[in-house]
């Protein structure tokens, strides 16, 4: 079941998060993030754009959100994708599923691209986008340093809507 994230979630999600901040290169940040600082976080984007928890027998296994691409007005119709799986999750297909989600919602709130910005590297995340119609526009080599190594950066994207002439702005849609 796809819902709106709720504010119990978050600490949940939160540890997930940090999982991949200290185990993964799917982030760039480097330093765990505190409750209240990943709550502003939350509270922020939700003001805007949608978040979305993927539930499996009443027990969240993933989210994804919505978020500024570049927050410039003239870009208000390019948004940023982020999908998060619970780190025990991984490879049951639960990505795709919270992926055909977020773009049906982005679809109906009237966005026209999508952009996905994906560590070079992370095949799984790679096939994803891919399986869903996104398409590689750029990378960008070395670009941050994790780990002790450098690591570049893939820009991937999708078309959601034709653009109009003059478009309306896009709405953050109920879940």
């Amino acid at each position: 079941m796809i819902r709106s994230l709720k504010e119990e979630d978050i600490p949940l999600i939160l540890s997930w998060y940090n999982w991949y901040i200290e185990h993964s290169e799917a982030t760039f940040e480097t330093e765990q993030l505190s409750l209240q600082e990943f709550q502003d976080r939350v509270h922020m984007i939700m003001k805007t754009y949608p978040w979305i928890i993927l539930e499996e027998d009443g027990k969240p296994v993933g989210y994804a959100y919505l978020a500024s691409f570049i927050p410039r007005a003239a870009y208000d119709w390019t948004i940023d994708l982020a999908i998060y799986l619970d780190p025990e999750q991984r490879g049951k297909g639960y990505g795709d599923l919270l992926m055909d989600a977020v773009i049906e919602i982005a679809k109906k709130a009237g966005y026209v691209n999508m952009v996905s910005i994906i560590t070079k590297g992370n095949i799984p995340s790679e096939k994803l986008h891919e399986k869903h119609g996104f398409v590689k526009m750029g990378e960008f080599d070395e670009s941050g340093y994790k780990f002790g190594k450098w690591l570049g950066v893939t820009y991937y994207t999708l078309r959601l809507n034709p653009p109009a002439k003059h478009p309306d702005k896009p709405i953050n849609p109920e879940i």
